[in-house]
């Protein structure tokens, strides 16, 4: 896509007033909870000691958790050199089939609509589709096999929900602390798993703090990490390691913006906990 038409330009470093922030919409794609999830700042222009906005497309099936743990880089309010434009269906999210039609939509035409202004999809541009196995896996089957060919749109697939990638982000013993999910019918396994995040992790799985704790996320989905013979993650296993890991790099390739946010939300935290102890 023309980022030169999204969040910055050539030019002496100046900051843009609040009211100049462009209040953005994909057309036909609900917004998950309000006009700030697509607004794109004017006030980040790249200019020598200015990070330079790398801009992400996330189409999710999930419209809650997903978007959480995603919201620092979709309202940017302390990383600025990655951008989130979320896009899910609001109160009900998208199955497999509708996130790839929407794809495929946006192929033909070659473009976003924004409003009234038009953003061209590049060849080096980056796509995310975030899906749950849950009950699609025969969706998720079927449009594997007719999707060899087109990488620039990444499926991210989590079994059995995006909540086995929160998991890992704080623990890494599946087997053990989610055991029972093996003996529950497919159709009750994501919602075991978010009882059971409830009861193993202090404060349950919070896709914020889950954030923060990415490399750690990495590493433990990766020992875990494995697919069936349709290429589709078995159960445990999550491909968001992928994703997390672009985000990470993108980051920390813009003077080290993700590893310095995690040292002073480390620090944050501390100093809050501190606190609470007096």
């Amino acid at each position: 896509m023309d980022l030169s038409k999204l969040t910055y330009s050539k030019g002496e470093p100046e900051i843009i007033p609040e009211e100049l922030i462009i209040n953005s919409k994909i057309e036909g794609v609900e917004e998950c909870e309000n006009s700030e999830d697509l607004k794109v700042s004017l006030a980040y222009q790249k200019t020598e000691g200015f990070l330079s906005t790398n801009l992400v497309f996330v189409i999710s099936g999930g419209e809650k958790r997903e978007k959480d743990f995603l919201r620092e880089l979709i309202n940017q309010r302390e990383l600025h050199s990655l951008r989130v434009a979320f896009m899910s269906e609001k109160g009900q999210g998208l199955q497999p089939y509708q996130m790839q039609d929407k794809w495929e939509q946006i192929q033909s035409v070659g473009e976003f609509k924004i409003n009234s202004q038009d953003y061209h999809l590049a060849s080096n541009d980056k796509v995310f589709l975030l899906s749950d196995v849950d009950e699609f896996y025969n969706q998720l089957e079927k449009i594997f096999k007719n999707n060899l060919g087109n990488q620039q749109g990444k499926w991210i697939v989590s079994n059995p929900c995006f909540e086995i990638w929160l998991y890992y982000c704080y623990l890494n013993n599946p087997d053990k602390d989610l055991e029972i999910l093996r003996f529950e019918s497919v159709e009750k396994r994501s919602k075991k798993l978010k009882f059971l995040g409830n009861s193993i992790v202090s404060g349950g799985l919070n896709p914020g703090i889950a954030f923060e704790h990415m490399e750690i996320g990495i590493k433990h989905s990766l020992a875990h990490y494995d697919t069936d013979k349709n290429g589709i993650p078995v159960l445990f296993a999550t491909q968001m390691y992928e994703m997390a890991q672009y985000l990470v790099d993108t980051m920390n390739n813009n003077n080290n913006e993700y590893s310095e946010f995690v040292k002073r939300k480390t620090e944050w935290r501390r100093l809050m906990k501190n606190r609470k102890e007096l």
